[in-house]
């Protein structure tokens, strides 16, 4: 049975949320104000989890192995290697695309 103390917190927790998104709703009501979802920017970063059958991330570390032989450094990040793809990709869809289109249809 849950303690009558984690109860008030959680109620507490509950009040106050309800309370900032009355006042979000609020502002959002106020002339030339932004519509729902552009009020804020996120400034963390964001945390994404990838699970990798155990090739590609064999083909991942290679690559990364690769990469610090070429760039003459003792190492390079799975992280930092991922960024850059995901960079690479948003500026060149096209093969990335026909590459889910084939697995897809597969």
């Amino acid at each position: 049975m849950p303690s009558p103390f984690l109860g008030a917190i959680m109620t507490t927790q509950r009040e106050q949320r309800k309370a900032q998104m009355v006042a979000a709703a609020a502002r959002r009501a106020e002339p030339d104000a932004l519509p729902a979802g552009r009020t804020a920017i996120r400034s963390k970063p964001v945390r994404i989890t990838l699970d990798l059958s155990p090739e590609l991330y064999r083909q991942l570390t290679q690559w990364a192995d690769s990469a610090a032989i070429a760039l003459d450094v003792p190492r390079v990040a799975l992280a930092e290697v991922m960024r850059a793809m995901i960079r690479v990709t948003a500026e060149s869809p096209d093969k990335v695309l026909e590459l889910l289109r084939r697995d897809r249809g597969a």
